[in-house]
């Protein structure tokens, strides 16, 4: 391999070594001469003479783009190729925080996803999950990341030209630190730390000391969101009363100066600052919203749109519009949709990924990135997110979105066939009869944790006319075939496989069971008992099997116990079933209580059938009630 690069550049080893890293990656041997020119504002283009290459592009992170595309098309008939750049910073942020920390080796893994997309930015969402010097409770039993762990991922990253961001929490989202003794004087709720307090800002130095020290960037993610609560804890106890628009803008204000001393430039998610100020939800300001007399945030603080909900471009537009009068440094963040229960959702993903990042071309905003959340618990393994992830590269390179396009750069990044995961759409469309999925409906989740003797979902699937053991093993039978499409991910597919055939026996095994009950059918309970459901704990039992294999090989051990916990627990609710159908049927008890008792409507009529929330799937009860 020959490299040339005009003008000469300090990082030429980096890059000549990112590119060997790269092919290793991608297993090409072809010898290739390759010339690189590096300008300013110019599109990506790759022109290509034989086994020369000429690429021009704005930074090392394009040039990997340009790379990962020409050695794929090496027989193509083409001379030149060339794509704009709408974003100078396009990245991923990646959920290290809900149960699952990713292992270096997987983030490094991304981290050539990225590169081979041309994407620069890579966020660690970290709430407590990385090691903050002299305070043990911080990230305990968590699987936090090491100092030298961080800096070996961010020194991987800076050989692709991407920039590792630690995103952490500095107000809320704290509660797995703040159950500590660690708590006890800096706390005002569960979740939240105690603005104006002086042992907090001791603490968050503390935090952002071990964020500079770990990371080259100068740049952090503060956090600052979701803190509802803000101010009606010990605050309001020892203050009293202080308007939330006022704290936000207070601790903000403090935080930020603790930044400035140690060289860091900070944003933060931007809720907080719409809805103390509106009163209201985030979303719901109006088209013609004036901020001039809001309580609003150093103008260099920059701030982080979020949305990830609204099929509407105008939505996005007039948020941005709000978002551009409270900071100089707007940054929109979408998201591949992941954290909806075990299966992702990618028409949700795509509509409003486009909507998005259409809105953000039109407002010329320079940064986005692609959050990867992993809510309640990291139960979708998160290579799911890959769609998502190399949609938002590509209509960073793309006025608008290209199908033949994206599914050969899907393929070319990662090995496997776009069609394939779209696949897995199907897991949660039960209820959509073939449209999009845009109310996020789980049913992959609560049909497969709910009791089958209570059957709280039950009266939904009644309603349903459709055959859900029909359904969910059609899709089984589909997956089957996905995993001899895309080998790279074969386990993953094998997981998907194995959760729609558990479905296939269990989505209505309720509904069957108390109709069987009804009627006084012994011989059907009978089947149900010896048959039907041993069959579903044996598929469930590989399923359980499989998703261990897939944490193991991504994540750290630590949080696996919770899904370990939630899978084996439908495991003994059906083998405890059995043993109550069978002294049923054998006449030991004379009723069964849990089937005469009436199935009621979970969801109200008109409302997505969603329910993220395992505590309320699995029981009517209350798992945390200690009163």
């Amino acid at each position: 391999m020959k490299f040339s690069f005009s003008p000469s550049s300090t990082d030429l080893k980096k890059v000549e070594e990112g590119t060997q890293l790269l092919l290793g990656d991608i297993k090409s041997e072809k010898e290739l001469e390759i010339q690189v020119e590096f300008q300013e504002n110019v599109p990506l283009t790759i022109a290509r003479n034989g086994d020369h290459l000429h690429i021009t592009c704005q930074e090392p992170a394009h040039y990997y783009r340009g790379l990962n595309w020409a050695v794929h098309h090496p027989e193509d008939t083409w001379n030149t190729k060339s794509e704009p750049v709408y974003f100078s910073k396009n990245g991923v942020m990646l959920d290290c925080s809900r149960n699952a920390v990713f292992t270096v080796e997987k983030v490094k893994s991304f981290i050539r996803i990225m590169a081979k997309l041309g994407m620069n930015t890579l966020m660690l969402y970290t709430e407590e999950t990385y090691t903050v010097p002299d305070e043990p409770y911080f990230g305990a039993y968590r699987g936090r990341y090491s100092q030298d762990e961080i800096r070996e991922m961010d020194a991987y990253a800076r050989t692709f030209g991407i920039e590792l961001v630690p995103c952490i929490q500095t107000l809320a989202h704290l509660h797995n630190a703040l159950k500590w003794p660690l708590g006890e004087t800096v706390k005002d709720t569960a979740d939240i730390l105690q603005v104006g307090k002086e042992e907090v800002y001791t603490l968050i130095e503390k935090m952002l000391c071990s964020v500079k020290e770990s990371f080259s960037t100068n740049r952090v993610h503060l956090g600052m969101d979701e803190a509802a609560q803000l101010g009606l804890g010990k605050y309001l106890r020892e203050n009293g009363y202080t308007k939330s628009s006022v704290l936000i803008r207070e601790h903000s204000a403090r935080v930020f100066e603790i930044c400035k001393k140690l060289g860091l430039e900070p944003m933060i998610w931007s809720d907080m600052y719409i809805t103390a100020n509106t009163g209201g939800s985030y979303y719901d300001v109006a088209d013609d919203t004036d901020c001039s007399d809001w309580e609003k945030p150093d103008p260099e603080l920059g701030l982080v749109y979020w949305d990830y909900y609204n099929p509407d471009q105008e939505i996005y537009e007039k948020m941005i519009r709000v978002h551009q009068q409270l900071s100089n440094k707007v940054i929109f963040a979408g998201g591949s949709w992941i954290w909806n229960g075990i299966s992702p959702n990618y028409s949700k993903t795509f509509t409003c990924t486009r909507a998005g990042l259409a809105a953000c071309k039109k407002y010329h905003l320079p940064e986005v990135f692609c959050t990867a959340w992993m809510d309640n618990g990291a139960e979708t393994p998160v290579d799911a997110v890959l769609p998502g992830l190399v949609l938002f590269a590509h209509l960073g390179f793309h006025e608008d979105f290209d199908e033949k396009a994206l599914a050969e750069e899907f393929h070319d990044v990662t090995g496997a066939d776009l069609n394939d995961f779209l696949e897995l759409d199907a897991l949660d469309s039960l209820f959509q009869n073939g449209q999009p999925n845009l109310d996020t409906d789980n049913p992959s989740k609560y049909l497969l944790y709910q009791d089958p003797l209570l059957g709280i979902f039950d009266r939904h699937i009644e309603d349903l006319d459709l055959d859900t053991e029909r359904y969910y093993q059609d899709l089984a039978d589909r997956l089957e075939i996905c995993r001899k499409h895309s080998p790279a991910y074969d386990t993953l597919f094998a997981f998907y496989h194995s959760l729609a055939s558990t479905l296939a026996g269990k989505a209505d095994l309720g509904v069957r069971l108390k109709k069987a009950y009804d009627a006084h059918d012994l011989s059907t309970l009978e089947t149900i008992c010896e048959e039907v459901i041993p069959g579903i704990i044996n598929d469930l039992s590989t399923t359980k099997l499989l998703r261990e294999h897939l944490w193991m090989q991504d994540a750290k051990p630590f949080g696996y116990e919770l899904v370990d916990i939630k899978l084996s627990g439908v495991i003994a609710r059906l083998t405890s079933t059995r043993y109550r159908l069978r002294y049923y049927i054998d006449s030991r008890v004379k009723r069964l209580e849990e089937l005469e008792a009436d199935r009621l409507p979970y969801f109200l009529p008109g409302t997505p059938k969603r329910e993220n929330l395992w505590h309320r799937i699995i029981s009517g009860a209350d798992l945390m009630d200690t009163i």
